[in-house]
């Protein structure tokens, strides 16, 4: 169990974004039905964000380099190229943010600043992580929709409830 709440409440939300997307298909995945961003896109940009804003600029690492690669030739586009290699890095990445942010308190994600790049100023981990929850809730909508999946999302957040 994760030390915060809203930690836990991210997981969850991973757990969410799984169960939308369960059983697509790499040509599913691929796909840009009405040219909306493919599943494939989505999953890397979600993962892929929090792999760039945690692992790349709060801890000083590299950007996994499935996401660096797949960004780099699909930008904001929506297409996506090899779904099992983005779904195996999204394991990857939230796995090793997974254990950088599971021992975190809520004191913790308020005083660790993420930096800012670009137009983006510095916030706190706090935010960061809630505005990936709500993010990552914007995208599992998007994903049952276009899938015409009517499960209850967000599920049972097991995590979070006491």
């Amino acid at each position: 169990m994760a030390e915060s709440k809203l930690v836990a409440m991210l997981f969850d939300a991973w757990d969410d974004l799984d169960r939308a997307s369960e059983g697509v298909t790499a040509e599913e995945a691929t796909a840009q039905p009405e040219g909306g961003s493919s599943f494939g896109w989505t999953l890397r940009h979600l993962a892929g964000g929090l792999d760039f804003w945690v692992n790349t600029q709060l801890r000083g690492g590299s950007q996994h380099p499935t996401f660096a690669a797949e960004h780099a030739k699909y930008e904001f586009s929506g297409a996506c190229g090899d779904w099992d290699a983005i779904a195996a890095a999204a394991r990857d990445v939230r796995r090793d943010i997974e254990s950088y942010l599971r021992p975190l308190s809520e004191d913790d994600l308020a005083t660790i600043e993420v930096p800012g790049q670009g137009p983006y100023p510095a916030v706190s981990l706090r935010y960061m992580v809630s505005r990936s929850i709500a993010h990552t809730y914007f995208h599992i909508g998007e994903v049952a929709t276009k899938r015409g999946l009517t499960g209850d999302f967000p599920g049972p957040l097991p995590n979070v409830i006491e």
